[in-house]
């Protein structure tokens, strides 16, 4: 039988908004996966659940509608992008300024890596203006 998750568990993962250490009952994976970048090169975040909410514009649900096996490739977000609002600011995104972000909530067993997750577009002005991290 999987040993299941100590969701106090401290991570080892820095959450990118607050800076604090993330217990696995509150940690969400962010990755960035903008189309012309190779998935080798994906760049990848850790955040609290809370933190990310309080990020987000009030309209935006964080809502795990999609399932992921953990192999690749990663499913189709497109819907959850295209001609989507930045998701903090409210705005239009120009081509030239879109960062998508990749929101997973692990699921199952610790070995397994299951996801739950959704994306959302954001300007990079408005990422980098809630970081704490240089990089993304």
């Amino acid at each position: 039988m999987p040993r299941t998750r100590d969701l106090n568990y401290k991570t080892g993962h820095l959450c990118r908004f607050c800076g604090e250490l993330v217990p696995w009952g509150t940690i969400l994976r962010l990755i960035r996966v903008d189309p012309d970048t190779p998935s080798y090169v994906l760049q990848e975040s850790a955040a609290h659940s809370d933190c990310l909410r309080g990020v987000l514009h009030p309209d935006v649900e964080l809502n795990f509608h999609r399932h992921w096996e953990g192999k690749s490739p990663l499913p189709d977000d497109g819907g959850d992008i295209d001609g989507k609002p930045c998701a903090m600011c409210a705005k239009d995104i120009a081509p030239a300024d879109l960062v998508r972000i990749r929101v997973q909530k692990p699921v199952g067993p610790v070995k397994k890596p299951l996801f739950d997750e959704f994306s959302f577009p954001v300007h990079f002005d408005c990422l980098a203006a809630v970081s704490t991290s240089r990089h993304f």
